[in-house]
């Protein structure tokens, strides 16, 4: 048996909250106005990086929205940091302010709840917006935060919040491990009655893939694997959930799994029975809900997991029992116990969830744990 799983519902998201005024306080102009995850996200970087391009020298192929430019510019903009060539490091340094600003405007939005901004947000009730008036502590995940990026936007956050009066309010933070911190949390859950286990943590620019590690219980090792490219074109990913790109994402869910798994036994890991599936999409009772790519698994079935879990043994003749979680629900159970703290990942869009008020019945983190 594994742990009751905390429900993260649809309407935590913040990706639809607005900036539209702080009333009594200075707004930057870029930020009046928009959608959170128009803020901070894969696709704010891309925006800022091509309006930089010739400070940034982009090369010409990321000009062009495709699968790989999604994913490598980020990374570009990352290494851009670092450059010898003193011009394109300002750019990216200028980029990282620019982000860092609209996490420090979204995190005092939803801190203040001023009135202008709580009318552009109506599915919000007063509870929503009273759980992150109490929110002292923001920890800041996800693979675009990984690298120095995610130091620089912490800085600009915390900057722009002192300089508006709001110095800690909230604190905000980079967690520990903020390339691996879903998988990490979805392993808690895992029952450890095996000595590995497989997770899964499917995006929608990239499938994450690791085979945890443990010893009497506790978490030890996350051996990560390539991570897969989610490629929404030709999956045809529609915002209306339906059948026939439901059965186009079974068929890659389950092809990813049974890859992991084959990957995984060639190491010599023979991992458990049980697999947990983290997912880019709100999850009740086994079916996965919201307007994303995953949710086109609900046209097929009520429950995906069973679903799942015949279409990776017809693959692999393995017999499994799936577990799915909501990604942010899963990053959140790192810093399970830790009162008044929320957990924001950086990806694709935003992904939030709030800690468990306490650990009882996770698996715990080796303090010396083993990223391989």
């Amino acid at each position: 048996m594994i742990p009751s799983i905390p429900r993260t519902p649809p309407h935590f998201s913040v990706n639809r909250v607005r900036i539209v005024d702080l009333p009594g306080l200075p707004i930057d102009a870029e930020v009046r106005g928009q959608r959170a995850d128009d803020l901070l996200s894969s696709r704010a970087i891309t925006r800022y990086a091509r309006a930089q391009a010739a400070a940034l020298r982009l090369p010409a192929p990321y000009a062009q929205d495709t699968l790989e430019t999604r994913l490598e510019l980020p990374r570009f903009v990352d290494g851009c940091l670092s450059s010898a060539q003193r011009p394109v490091r300002a750019a990216a340094q200028a980029i990282g302010r620019r982000l860092g600003r609209n996490l420090g405007h979204i995190l005092l939005t939803l801190h203040r709840g001023d009135g202008v901004n709580r009318a552009a947000r109506p599915d919000w009730t007063a509870g929503e917006w009273e759980r992150w008036a109490k929110v002292k502590r923001v920890w800041l995940g996800g693979g675009l935060v990984s690298g120095g990026m995610g130091k620089l936007i912490v800085h600009h956050a915390r900057a722009f919040l002192a300089e508006v009066g709001y110095a800690g309010k909230p604190q905000v933070a980079l967690t520990a491990y903020p390339g691996a911190l879903t998988l990490l949390g979805a392993g808690r859950y895992l029952p450890a009655t095996a000595r590995h286990a497989l997770c899964l943590d499917f995006g929608h620019t990239l499938v994450k893939r690791a085979c945890l590690g443990f010893r009497d219980g506790t978490l030890t090792q996350l051996h990560r694997y390539e991570p897969l490219m989610t490629d929404l074109d030709w999956l045809g990913a529609q915002r209306v959930p339906n059948p026939t790109t439901g059965r186009q994402v079974l068929d890659f869910v389950a092809g990813a799994i049974a890859e992991t798994l084959a990957a995984c036994l060639a190491d010599g890991r023979d991992p458990g029975a049980d697999l947990m599936l983290s997912v880019a999409a709100y999850v009740r009772d086994g079916r996965l809900l919201g307007n994303g790519l995953y949710a086109n698994l609900s046209r097929l079935s009520d429950d995906a997991r069973p679903l799942l879990a015949q279409a990776v043994k017809a693959r692999s003749g393995r017999v499994v029992q799936i577990h799915l979680i909501h990604d942010g629900t899963a990053a959140c159970a790192v810093h399970a116990g830790e009162p008044g703290a929320a957990v924001i990942i950086v990806g694709t869009a935003l992904g939030i969830g709030f800690p468990p008020a306490d650990a009882r019945g996770l698996r715990p983190v080796a303090p010396r744990l083993r990223i391989i």
